[in-house]
C-alpha cells in the first residue's frame, strides 16, 4: 500500500513539473512587455511563487533568441524575487557571464555590484566589498556618472559599516552633491536620501550632532514632500536617536516606540536592534531599568536569530551582564557573557581582517576573566548552599527540640486550643473546581488574581490558598505560572508552527502580561529561557530527519 502511495505522489510531482514546463513554453510565446508587466506586478508579493512563471517564460525566451541584454535584466530580476543566499549568488553568476557577453561595460559594473550587495544584505562585508572594489575597478572614462556614483554609494555603505567614518563621510558628501543635482529623478532621488540618511549616522559617531539634527530635518522634510514612506520613518528613527544624544530621553523614547513597529514589518533586524538599544539606553538613563533590560534582552534575541549584531548595539550586553550579577543571577550572568564573546568572534571573523579592531566595554582578557570567576561561584555556590543547608536544619532541628520541650510542659498546665479544620466536603469541591478549571484552560486570563478565583469557586482566600499549597505544593502565583508555562511546552513540542512565533506572541498565548514575565516563569519551570528550548526542539529534530 506504502509503494502505491508513493508511486501516486510521484506521478503528480513529475505531471505537475511537466505543467510547469508546458506553461513556460506557452509563455515564453507571449511579448516581453507582457511578461515584464506580469513580473512587476509581484514586486509587493515577492514571495507568491507564481512569479517564477513568468519570469521563467522570460529567461527562456531571451536564452532561445540569444538576447543577451534580455537575458542579463532576467536574472537580474531572478536576484530580486529569490529569498535564500545561494540562489541569490547562482543568479548573480549568471549575471556576470551574461553582463561579459553584451561586452557593455556598464552592465559588468552592475552585475559586479549586484554581486556586492547580496554578501551586504548577508552581512557578509569581506566578499560585499572585494565585489564592490571589482566595480570600481571596472569604471572608465565611458562609464554612466549614474553607475559611477552607485558604486561610491555602495563604497561608502561598506565603509560605514566596518567604522571607517571619515573615509565614508568623504564619500557620502559627494554622493549627496551628485544625487541632489538629478534629484528630479526617482532613483537619484532616493539615493538622495538615502546618502543623507546614512550621513547623519556617520556624524552621530563622530558626535557631530549639531549637524546630524540639521541633515536629519532636511532629510524627514524632502521625505515627507515626497511623500515617501519608508524614508519618513528612518528619518524619524534617526532624529529619535539625535533626542537620546540630546538627552532628551522622553522624546527619544515617545520616537522609537512608535516607529519599532513599521520597522519590525521591514524584517530590517539591523535598524531594528538599534531602536531597540536606544529605548534601552534612554530608559537606563531615566533609571528605569526593568525597561532598560526588557529592551536589551530583545536585542539578544535578535542575535539568537540573526547571528549577527552590529557593534554600536554591543553595550546592551554590559548592561545584561551587570543586571544579572546584581541579581546574583549567575546562570543568566555566564549565558550573556558567553553570549558575548560569540559575538566578538563573530565579529573578528567578518570585520576585524578589513577594519581596526571595534573599541569594546569589556576587553576579552577581562571578559574571560569574569567568565571564570562566575564560572567558579557557580561550583561554589552548590556546596556553600548545601552546608548552610545542613547548618540550618540543624538548628532547626536543636530549636524544634527546644520548642517541643516548652510545649509539652505548657500542656500539663494549660487547656488546649481546639484547631478549626477545612471541612472535608469544602475540600472536595473545590479541588474538583480545580480539576474543571485547568481542563477547561481558564487559567490563560491574563488578569486572573486569588480574589477573583476565590469568588468564582464561592469560597475565601485562606480555603483556597491552603488547598493549592497542599495539593499542588506551591502558592497560588507559582501555579498558575505553571499551569501556562505547561501549555506553551504542549503547543511547542506537538506543533512546529508554534517555534517561528515570537517571545511576544508566545507570551500572549499563555496568557502573560509581557514577555518578560513569560521569559522568567519559563525559566523557573524549565530552567531554560524560550528559545533556548526552541533550539533545542529544532536541534532534535534536524537530527531525527
Amino acid at each position: 500500500m506504502k509503494t502505491y502511495l508513493q508511486l501516486i505522489i510521484g506521478l503528480i510531482l513529475f505531471s505537475l513539473s511537466i505543467e510547469n514546463v508546458f506553461a513556460t513554453d506557452i509563455l515564453s510565446a507571449q511579448t516581453n512587455e507582457y511578461l515584464v508587466q506580469k513580473i512587476d506586478s509581484f514586486q509587493y508579493d515577492k514571495n507568491n511563487p507564481q512569479v517564477w512563471k513568468y519570469l521563467n517564460a522570460y529567461i527562456l525566451k531571451a536564452k532561445i533568441r540569444k538576447d543577451n541584454e534580455t537575458l542579463f535584466y532576467g536574472y537580474k530580476e531572478g536576484i530580486f524575487y529569490s529569498n535564500d543566499y545561494s540562489n541569490k549568488l547562482k543568479y548573480a553568476d549568471s549575471t556576470i557571464v551574461t553582463a561579459q557577453k553584451t561586452q557593455n561595460n556598464d552592465f559588468v559594473i552592475q552585475s559586479y555590484l549586484s554581486k556586492g550587495l547580496i554578501h551586504f544584505q548577508f552581512k557578509k562585508f569581506q566578499p560585499a566589498l572585494e565585489n564592490y572594489l571589482i566595480a570600481e575597478r571596472k569604471l572608465n572614462n565611458k562609464s554612466s556618472e549614474y553607475i559611477s556614483y552607485k558604486v561610491i554609494f555602495n563604497l561608502a555603505l561598506i565603509k560605514f559599516h566596518l567604522k571607517q567614518f571619515s573615509e565614508s563621510d568623504v564619500l557620502f558628501q559627494k554622493c549627496t552633491s551628485y544625487f541632489e543635482k538629478n534629484s528630479s529623478d526617482e532613483n537619484h532621488h532616493a539615493y538622495f536620501l538615502n546618502s543623507i540618511y546614512y550621513r547623519t549616522q556617520v556624524l552621530q559617531f563622530q558626535k557631530n550632532y549639531k549637524l546630524a539634527s540639521e541633515l536629519n530635518r532636511q532629510g524627514l522634510r524632502l521625505s515627507q514632500q515626497k511623500e515617501n514612506t519608508y524614508f519618513i520613518h528612518y528619518f524619524w528613527i534617526s532624529t529619535a536617536i539625535d533626542y537620546y544624544f540630546n538627552k532628551n530621553y522622553e522624546k527619544a523614547i515617545y520616537i522609537l516606540t512608535k516607529e519599532i513597529h513599521y520597522v519590525n514589518k521591514q524584517e530590517d533586524f539591523y535598524t531594528l536592534s538599534k531602536a531597540y538599544f536606544y529605548l534601552g539606553k534612554s530608559y537606563e538613563k531615566l533609571n528605569q531599568f526593568e525597561k532598560s533590560i526588557e529592551y536589551f534582552e530583545k536585542i539578544d534575541q535578535l542575535f539568537n536569530q540573526y547571528e549577527f549584531l552590529d557593534s554600536e548595539v554591543r553595550p546592551a550586553y554590559k548592561g545584561l551582564i551587570d543586571n544579572s550579577a546584581n541579581k546574583n543571577d549567575f546562570q543568566n550572568e555566564l549565558y550573556y557573557i558567553n553570549q558575548l564573546l560569540k559575538l566578538d568572534s563573530l565579529t573578528q571573523r567578518n570585520i576585524v581582517k578589513i577594519t581596526p579592531i571595534i573599541q569594546k566595554e569589556y576587553d576579552e582578557k577581562e571578559l574571560l576573566k569574569l567568565k571564570k570567576n562566575v564560572e567558579y561561584k557557580l561550583l561554589l555556590y552548590p556546596v556553600l548552599n548545601g552546608v548552610m543547608i545542613l547548618v540550618s536544619s540543624i538548628m532547626a532541628f536543636w530549636i524544634c527540640k527546644r520548642l517541643i520541650k516548652k510545649t509539652s510542659i505548657k500542656k500539663k498546665i494549660s487547656v488546649p486550643q481546639p484547631i478549626i479544620d477545612i471541612p472535608p466536603e469544602v475540600v472536595m469541591d473545590i479541588t474538583r473546581q480545580l480539576d474543571e478549571f485547568e481542563a477547561n484552560q481558564l487559567f490563560l486570563e491574563p488578569t486572573l488574581t486569588l480574589a477573583q478565583l476565590c469568588r468564582s469557586f464561592k469560597t475565601n482566600s485562606a480555603y483556597l490558598s491552603r488547598i493549592i499549597n497542599s495539593q499542588k505544593g506551591t502558592n497560588f502565583s507559582n501555579y498558575i505560572n505553571q499551569l501556562k508555562v505547561n501549555y506553551i511546552l504542549n503547543l511547542l513540542n506537538n506543533s512546529k508552527k508554534f517555534h517561528q512565533h515570537s517571545l511576544r506572541d508566545l507570551a500572549e498565548l499563555g496568557g502573560f502580561s509581557s514577555a518578560r514575565h513569560f521569559s522568567d516563569a519559563f525559566f523557573q519551570v524549565t530552567s531554560l529561557r524560550p528559545y533556548e528550548y526552541i533550539k533545542q526542539l529544532k536541534n532534535q529534530l534536524n537530527n531525527n530527519n
